[in-house]
């Protein structure tokens, strides 16, 4: 729980986005709830595309029913639209200004571990799932995901969800410095 919280702290600071991340919903497009193991599952396709991306945000930005990627770099934030299925996804580049973000901190940082932003429990509202390491499964030989996972009780959607966390972030940040 205590590197999840510093995890949670630590996703704070490296990006604050306005609600762009939200869009209205297709109606046509059936909700889907992701648990533990759907998220390790997708986790290797999703971290080991096209783009060659490190530790990237992974949500249903366009909300089609699969998973995009957004990228946080130097204030700016890059949105990869997923072309493919979710089960096999490509990414275009589809808006690389697609927000901007900026830190107190003279340095520019990354993203410790990808995260996925998906509903777990049903509620329509997204939770966090944090892919932390990669290990290799001797009994099944195959590479595999430790995932994480944090519920979003309070219903809020992932901007604000985002915005929480930078907040915590700089809190921290501001208490180490003194």
């Amino acid at each position: 729980m205590k590197k999840l919280t510093i995890l949670l702290c630590m996703l704070l600071g490296f990006f604050a986005v306005d609600h762009k991340l939200i869009s209205s919903e297709d109606p046509s497009v059936p909700k889907t709830v992701f648990t533990n193991a759907d998220i390790q599952s997708l986790a290797s396709v999703y971290l080991e595309n096209n783009l060659g991306i490190k530790n990237p945000a992974i949500v249903d930005v366009d909300k089609d029913g699969d998973f995009d990627i957004l990228v946080f770099k130097e204030g700016n934030v890059e949105y990869y639209k997923n072309t493919g299925t979710l089960d096999k996804p490509s990414f275009v580049p589809e808006n690389m200004n697609y927000d901007k973000y900026s830190t107190t901190l003279p340095i520019d940082l990354d993203l410790p571990y990808p995260v996925f932003f998906a509903d777990k429990n049903g509620d329509s509202s997204p939770d966090m799932f944090v892919i932390q390491d990669k290990v290799y499964n001797t009994q099944q030989q195959k590479t595999e995901y430790k995932v994480l996972y944090s519920e979003n009780v309070l219903g809020l959607d992932t901007g604000v969800l985002i915005t929480i966390v930078l907040v915590l972030l700089i809190i921290v940040l501001v208490l180490a410095i003194l």
